[in-house]
């Protein structure tokens, strides 16, 4: 067991002690290093042949005993005391401590992924382990009152201040004191002699810094590196860099040169202190600055260490030979650090002393058993609970009505919620989305899916979602019963608390579904009714005839959810449908997919389903971001519902005296747009005017250009960039590779000319594309953007294909308006928001809510609700019995 002695700062305390071997008077000191534990030290008699003192174990710790030297090498006994003190008057002693493994909180997951990298993992299981041992810039703890939260320091010692603010308070500069020195080290239990060195390491302000070049340089092919380049919450420059590192073979000197464009910097000012200070392209308030990069993986990482292990890449990850792992390739700035980990079977974290934390943290540290056996079998983990080898555990729906009265039992709030998300799109809607030429994916024919005409039909889908029995499905499976898109935990007002749940702008979008209903959105009667309807039009559109079939597939995670709730649930649908007299059959069928993840990469990302349950969770203080995951579009790279085309203008969206398309509300309300007759207007455009090589082997290109210049709305042409993708197979000639080059160009009358110097050209065989970098600014918000174009140098027999389209015009609409509400207050988001959840619930692209992920846990008698958490648990912000409980006694073995 590993000791340990903590070295904050020094307590000391004093007794008097009389009657040893007639000495008048012996001062004898006791001392800690360290305020936590502290030793509170109790004479019990005053002779020193009877002395004894004791120390009270902290929660995690054991008291080992009390020494006679700093060092805690010479242990104190009775009679080294009273050795000690002869012919003195004065003695030192110091308390030790031991940390206490049976103080661990046992905890479980079915997945290990083998990687702590959520820099390139998108499981949400990834996020969940790095949040224990690589730190954010700031923190959530509960209040005083234990009713809410507060946000505290923990990377950074400040909230971000504004630095360019408006009269609105807004910015779109903020800046903040970061830790670094002895006030942040890494920490690490790697036995690795190159990695164990690292222990104790201070942060340097350059580290902050390598997290965002490693992260987003494009050559890297990091998992998350694309992501939040543009929008509400983008960095100022970030998106440049991506496009400009996308060549492995960028020089050092030009990719720090790229990344000094980046809205991110961290100096060292007079004071010593180090400063991180961050522009964004949207301008925000001060909460939503420091929102926006509050991130575990934004934290910093020393680039010695990356270049040890292989890169960002390869950080937190077994190597090839797994002769190095996690515990290896990782290192701590957060409240635990790795300590070990054996595939498969458990992942430990331990208590990083090298971190303040105040007390927060009241246990040694955390075990995951891996239980892959939950993902076939939902009683494994619960079994593992009752046997006493697990903290706590859900109640499975086999056993709720054994033990959902047992005083271990509670219940939570819903952090998310569960739904089945709906393909409803007609088959021209389908091939357009997902066909051979497809804007999301593209499908083979002999791989189209089989689109079914019943779920394209309003009346259908209504009686579907009126037919679930939300309430009675929940109370089965020991969930938390809604019919609500979001989850409880998701907040409109961030900074007051509020739950977007409970305002009325929510209560009115969801105010049809519920009508008439249990409360849920479950109704029998209505249910029927529509399903009536519905058979009446698809038999006399012809999409039917009376007698037949219609197959409908539910998709699930694993085979395990058909048992529980797949059959259930077909039978609410089944017993609905065929008993309202429409003349057809209609038969549901559970599919099970073979690893859980491929429900979203492998059916419902790329349209290759009719239903399917999932869901997106995310973003819980930013609900209007979060609503770009229905867009049609695919914007956020996450869309699980299809068939609205969301960039249509609505009769039924209406704000600010005008009709809107979902698209052109949101992208307003998140980040300011110019809208055109309630669409998405253009504030840029291009086209190709012509493309031809010249005599001496340049060649030179004419594009038509407009960019609106109005006040409030605004674009100018920054870059053109030469890009070259190889033959028609995307190969390029042995040794060459995709190539890019910036050209200088000239902007005359709309018209921009550039000219590819020859020696590129030469190298330019095939297919070549153009890119066009603008800067977009609406009221004063800038994004960088850019269009491209493709053509071709060569044609099969190498002759050289020139372009000329001499009557190209390009010419975009002045009729429109600029909006942003990203000023807004929080009022007039939530109306927002409101709006385009009503749209988005009359349209089915919120999917069919089934549960909560909230209901029955039970908790072993060992965890102490003595901090509030326990009682006042709030989901999605890391507090509970782990964060601010206690632990009074040792898990008993099973």
């Amino acid at each position: 067991m590993k000791k340990f002695l903590l070295s904050i700062m020094t307590i000391v305390m004093i007794f008097c002690l009389v009657g040893c071997k007639g000495k008048d008077e012996v001062k004898v000191t006791f001392e800690t290093n360290g305020a936590d534990p502290i030793a509170e030290v109790v004479v019990k008699e005053a002779d020193f042949a009877k002395f004894t003192a004791t120390a009270p174990t902290k929660l995690g710790y054991d008291f080992v005993g009390w020494y006679t030297d700093e060092a805690l090498t010479a242990a104190f006994t009775t009679a080294d005391l009273t050795k000690a003190l002869e012919g003195t008057k004065e003695i030192k002693l110091y308390a030790k401590w031991e940390q206490n493994q049976d103080l661990y909180y046992y905890t479980w997951d079915s997945n290990d992924l083998g990687t702590i990298n959520y820099w390139d993992s998108k499981e949400s299981t990834v996020g969940d382990l790095i949040t224990w041992c690589v730190g954010s810039y700031w923190d959530n703890a509960m209040n005083a009152e234990k009713d809410g939260y507060d946000w505290i320091n923990f990377l950074a010692n400040q909230k971000p201040q504004a630095q360019n603010a408006d009269k609105d308070g807004l910015a779109t500069i903020y800046k903040f004191e970061v830790k670094v020195g002895k006030d942040l080290v890494y920490n690490t239990l790697s036995k690795v002699e190159k990695f164990a060195a690292f222990k104790g390491r201070e942060v340097k302000a350059e580290d902050y810094l390598t997290t965002w070049k490693e992260l987003y340089c494009q050559y890297n092919g990091i998992e998350r590196g694309g992501e939040g380049l543009t929008g509400a919450g983008s960095i100022k420059g970030m998106a440049d860099y991506y496009q400009a590192t996308a060549d492995a073979n960028i020089s050092a000197e030009d990719k720090a040169k790229a990344f000094e464009k980046v809205g991110i910097k961290v100096t060292t000012e007079a004071d010593g202190k180090a400063y991180m200070t961050v522009e964004f392209n949207v301008k925000c308030n001060p909460f939503y600055a420091m929102y926006y990069v509050n991130s575990s993986i934004n934290s910093p990482i020393p680039q010695e260490f990356l270049d040890l292990v292989g890169g960002l890449k390869e950080y937190g990850k077994f190597n090839s030979d797994n002769t190095l792992s996690p515990v290896d390739t990782s290192l701590s700035t957060g409240y635990f650090v790795l300590e070990a980990w054996e595939s498969g079977k458990e992942i430990v974290f331990k208590k990083n002393e090298l971190i303040e934390d105040n007390g927060r943290y009241q246990i040694a540290g955390m075990k995951y058993a891996i239980l892959p056996g939950q993902t076939e079998d939902p009683e494994t983990a619960f079994r593992e609970f009752l046997a006493n080898k697990l903290d706590a555990a859900s109640i499975p729906s086999t056993k709720l009505d054994e033990y959902k009265n047992d005083p271990r039992a509670t219940t939570t709030l819903d952090a998310s919620t569960f739904k089945l998300n709906m393909n409803t799109c007609t088959m021209e809607e389908w091939e357009a989305l997902f066909g051979e030429n497809g804007t999301i994916t593209q499908t083979q024919k002999s791989d189209y899916w089989d689109v079914k005409p019943a779920m394209s039909n309003d009346s259908f889908l209504r009686g579907l979602s009126y037919s679930i029995n939300r309430k009675e499905l929940a109370e089965t499976l020991g969930r938390s019963a809604t019919g609500n898109f979001f989850g409880s935990s998701y907040l409109s007002d961030p900074e007051n608390g509020v739950s977007y749940n409970s305002t009325e702008a929510h209560k009115k979008a969801t105010e049809k579904l519920l009508k008439d209903t249990d409360g849920f959105g479950y109704s029998l009667t209505l249910a029927q009714q529509y399903f009536k309807k519905a058979c009446d039009e698809m038999i006399a559109a012809g999409s039917y005839k009376t007698g037949d079939t219609i197959t409908i597939e539910i998709a699930w995670q694993t085979a395990g959810q058909i048992t529980t709730t797949g059959i259930p649930l077909a039978k609410y649908i089944e017993d609905a449908f065929n008993g309202c007299g429409g003349g057809l059959t209609l038969k549901v069928e559970n599919y099970a997919c073979a690893v859980w993840s491929d429900v979203y990469y492998k059916k419902m990302m790329v349209g290759q389903f009719d239903l399917g349950f999932g869901s997106i969770s995310g973003n819980t203080l930013n609900p209007l971001n979060f609503l770009e995951v229905l867009k049609s579009d695919n914007s956020s790279g996450f869309t699980l519902n299809w068939g609205s085309d969301t960039s249509a203008v609505s009769d039924d969206l209406v704000y600010d005296g005008q009709k809107w398309s979902y698209d052109a509300l949101w992208t307003a309300a998140d980040q300011g747009a110019y809208i055109v007759d309630g669409k998405l207007g253009k504030i840029y455009d291009a086209a190709l005017i012509s493309s031809n090589r010249n005599a001496d082997g340049t060649r030179t290109v004419k594009i038509a250009v407009d960019c609106l210049n109005l006040e409030e709305a605004k674009a100018t042409l920054d870059d053109i960039v030469v890009c070259w993708y190889g033959d028609d197979n995307g190969n390029y000639p042995q040794g060459e590779k995709y190539q890019e080059v910036s050209l200088e160009f000239t902007l005359e009358n709309g018209v921009a000319t550039a000219v590819v110097p020859a020696a590129i050209e030469a190298k330019y065989v095939g297919n070549i594309g153009f890119d066009l970098y603008f800067t977009s600014t609406v009221y004063g918000s800038s994004a960088q953007v850019y269009k491209s174009f493709y053509t071709a140098t060569t044609d099969a027999t190498g002759k050289v294909v020139n372009v000329n389209n001499q009557n190209v015009n390009v010419k975009l609409p002045t009729n429109g308006k600029a909006y942003t509400y990203v000023a807004a207050s929080y009022e007039e988001r939530t109306t927002i928001l409101g709006l385009l959840e009503e749209y988005a619930v009359n349209n089915f692209l919120t999917g069919l809510t089934m549960y909560g992920d909230g209901g029955y846990v039970m908790y072993q008698e060992r965890l102490v609700p003595g901090s509030g958490s326990w009682s006042n648990y709030i989901p999605g912000y890391g507090f509970g019995v782990v964060a601010e409980g206690s632990i009074k006694a040792a898990l008993p073995t099973a």
